[in-house]
Formats: structure tokens, C-alpha cells, sequence
């Protein structure tokens, strides 16, 4: 009897514990602190687990179902708030277009590449290092290298702030050559 009692409260407790978790990876987070469900989900509550249908939005203050799922989120999800902030740091390329549509890439500096979204980022080094290239007549494109070089940019850029977007290709396509 004492074994079967044990057993019924480690299925109750591991049960429980596991019922309390959010599923962070069906939520996204905008600036301004809303969660909103990116799939249908259910989501834990008193005692029942509720269905939240994909769009459904949670402001921070609101109510739902008698939980405030948005504070909740914010608690259990803290990669998700992460990356959320991380989004609202990033400054789009076309933020730095001159009033002629051009960017000036010799004045461009690391502290503004490393505050890019991906794909600007991927876009500016794609260019630059097809530049690069073309500067010392290589007419060949090897895509893993290039891939690699936007890298290295990246992550010599993030050490080094101070310095020129222009600078951070030089020094890694010199060491990648």
C-alpha cells in the first residue's frame, strides 16, 4: 500500500511539473512586451490546459482565463525575450542611405554592421566581399568562403566596434586568403 501511495504522488508530481511549463516556442514577443501565439497551442492552467488558437494576442496586464499569460511568458521564456530585444536593437541598411540612396561603405563602421538584421547583413558582406574581389580581379565566387568571410566580419566586427566596416573585410579576407 505505502509503495502504491509513493507511485501516486511521483506520477502526481513529475505530472504536475511538467503541466506548468509553457511552450515558449509557440509564442513571440513584439517590442513592446505582446505575446502572440505563432501555432495553435494549449497552455496550463488551474487544473486544465487551455486552447489558444494561432494570432491569439496577450498584452502585458490582460487577463485570460484568469491568468496573466503575457507576465507568465515573460518569466518562463526568457531566450524568447532575449531574442526580442536582440530585434530591438537592429537598425534596417536602407537607415543609412545618404539622401542620394547611397551608402558611404568607407565611413560605415562595425558598431552599425553589427547592429543589422541577418539579411542585411548577408547582403552588405555578399556585396562588399564581391567587391573585394573584384578590386584584385578574382572573378570567382566560392560560396562557402564568402559565407565564411560574412562571418568572420561579423564576429571581428562585435569584438570591435570602433572600427570601419571596410577595415573588419580587409583584415578577414587577408587572413582567409
Amino acid at each position: 500500500m505505502r509503495h502504491w501511495l509513493a507511485l501516486v504522488l511521483l506520477i502526481a508530481t513529475s505530472a504536475g511539473a511538467s503541466a506548468q511549463s509553457l511552450p515558449c516556442d509557440a509564442f513571440v514577443r513584439t517590442p513592446d512586451g505582446v505575446w502572440q501565439a505563432t501555432r495553435n497551442v494549449g497552455v496550463p492552467g488551474a487544473g486544465r490546459t487551455y486552447n489558444v488558437n494561432q494570432g491569439a494576442v496577450f498584452k502585458p496586464g490582460a487577463s485570460f482565463m484568469g491568468l496573466e499569460l503575457a507576465a507568465e511568458l515573460e518569466k518562463e521564456c526568457p531566450a524568447v525575450v532575449e531574442a526580442a530585444k536582440a530585434v530591438e536593437t537592429q537598425v534596417e541598411l536602407p537607415k543609412y542611405e545618404a539622401p542620394n540612396g547611397n551608402i558611404d561603405t568607407a565611413n560605415f563602421t562595425c558598431a552599425q554592421f553589427s547592429n543589422l538584421p541577418p539579411e542585411d547583413a548577408d547582403f552588405l558582406g555578399t556585396w562588399t566581399v564581391g567587391w573585394q574581389n573584384g578590386t584584385i580581379k578574382n572573378r570567382a565566387i566560392n560560396v562557402v568562403r564568402v559565407r565564411d568571410a560574412i562571418r568572420g566580419v561579423g564576429a571581428y566586427c562585435k569584438a570591435n566596434k570602433d572600427k570601419k566596416f571596410v577595415q573588419a573585410v580587409e583584415v578577414v579576407m587577408k587572413a582567409g586568403r
